[in-house]
C-alpha cells in the first residue's frame, strides 16, 4: 500500500469519527437545549408532588416543561421551560394541579397583566398549590371548637325520636346516626386536643426545618466517608490477594531451589539438636566435678583425697620396705 493510499485511509478514518462526534453533540442538543422556548421561574409554598419532567399548560395546552425543583429556603423554586410566543404579564399567576388520580400533576400557567414578567419569577403571592397540611389543620381545629357536642348529639337524638315510626331499616340506621353522634360527643376533646397536638408537630417541623436539613447534609457526609473507607478496604483486599498470588508464584518458580535448602536446613536443625543434648551433659558432668572440688578444697590450703589404691603393691613395698 502506497503513502498516499495509507494517508487516505487516515483522513478517511478522522473524518468518521469527527462526524460521528459532530452527530452525537447535535442530538444532545436537541435532546436538551429548549429551542423555540424560554426558562421562567416559579416560587411555591411546596412542591405538592410535582416531579421534574411534569407538563406546563398555559390554557390546558402543553406548553412547556419542569426543569428543576430546588429547595430555597422555606421555599420551594420550580424552574420550568415555556413556549416564546407565550406572553407573560407582569401578573402571571401560576399552580400546582392535579392531573390524575394517580398522583400525576402539572404545573398551570395563567398570564395575565400588561408588560412583561419580572426577571421572569413568578413569586410566591401569584402562586398556589393543592393542600397545605398546616392549613388544613387550623382550619379543622377552627372549626371544632365553634361546635358543642353536647349540642349536636342532643339534636341527633331528636332526629331518631322524630323518626322512630319509620320501617326497621331506617330506624335502625337512625339509631346508628344517634349513636355515632354520642360516640363523636363524647370524644370531640380527644379529637381537639389530637389536633392542637398534631398543630404543634407540624409548627415545630416547620420552625426546625433548617437543623433538619442540616442533619441530612451530615447524614449525606458520613454515607460518603463510609463509602470512600469501603474502597479503601476493597483496594487493599484487591492488593492483597495480589500479593499473595504474586507470592505463590515466586514460591513455584523456586522450588527447586528451595526444597533442598529446606532439607539441608532440617539437618542443621538435627545437629544443632544433638550437640545441646552433649553440651547440656558436659555442663552437668562439670557441675558435679566442679562440687566435688570445692568440698575438698574447703577445709585449708590443701585438698582432702581419700584413694584407696593410689599405687602399685610392689611400687609401695619398694618404697616402704
Amino acid at each position: 500500500m502506497s503513502f498516499l493510499e495509507r494517508f487516505s485511509a487516515r483522513t478517511i478514518g478522522i473524518a468518521g469519527v469527527v462526524a460521528t462526534a459532530v452527530m452525537g453533540l447535535v442530538v444532545a442538543a436537541i435532546s436538551f437545549i429548549p429551542f423555540g422556548q424560554r426558562d421562567v421561574t416559579a416560587i411555591v409554598e411546596h412542591s405538592a408532588g410535582l416531579r421534574v419532567g411534569e407538563e406546563v399548560q398555559v390554557a390546558g395546552v402543553g406548553s412547556g416543561e419542569v426543569r428543576g425543583i430546588h429547595l430555597d429556603g422555606h421555599q420551594v423554586r420550580v424552574d420550568f421551560t415555556i413556549d416564546r410566543d407565550v406572553r407573560l404579564g407582569r401578573s402571571t399567576r401560576a399552580s400546582v394541579k392535579v392531573a390524575t388520580l394517580l398522583g400525576s400533576h402539572f404545573l398551570e400557567v395563567e398570564p395575565a397583566g400588561s408588560g412583561s414578567l419580572k426577571d421572569d419569577t413568578i413569586p410566591l403571592s401569584r402562586t398556589s398549590v393543592p393542600f397545605n397540611l398546616q392549613d388544613v389543620i387550623e382550619g379543622s381545629t377552627d372549626a371544632l371548637d365553634e361546635l358543642e357536642g353536647a349540642t349536636m348529639a342532643k339534636s341527633f337524638q331528636v332526629v331518631a325520636d322524630a323518626l322512630r315510626d319509620t320501617p326497621d331499616e331506617a330506624q335502625a340506621a337512625i339509631e346508628g346516626v344517634a349513636r355515632l353522634s354520642a360516640v363523636a360527643a363524647k370524644r370531640s376533646e380527644q379529637m381537639r386536643a389530637l389536633l392542637d397536638f398534631s398543630r404543634q408537630v407540624t409548627g415545630d417541623l416547620a420552625r426546625n426545618s433548617g437543623e433538619i436539613l442540616d442533619l441530612m447534609k451530615q447524614s449525606t457526609l458520613v454515607l460518603e466517608e463510609l463509602t470512600k473507607r469501603r474502597d479503601a478496604i476493597h483496594a487493599m483486599l484487591v492488593d492483597s490477594r495480589r500479593l499473595a498470588r504474586e507470592v505463590s508464584g515466586v514460591l513455584a518458580d523456586n522450588e527447586a531451589q528451595l526444597d533442598p535448602l529446606m532439607k539441608d536446613f532440617k539437618a542443621a536443625l538435627a545437629n544443632l539438636r544433638r550437640q545441646e543434648k552433649q553440651v547440656t551433659a558436659s555442663i552437668e558432668g562439670l557441675g558435679t566435678m566442679s562440687r566435688y572440688f570445692a568440698n575438698a578444697a574447703g577445709n585449708g590450703p590443701w585438698i582432702d583425697l581419700h584413694v584407696p589404691v593410689a599405687l602399685a603393691d610392689n611400687l609401695s613395698c619398694g618404697v616402704t620396705c
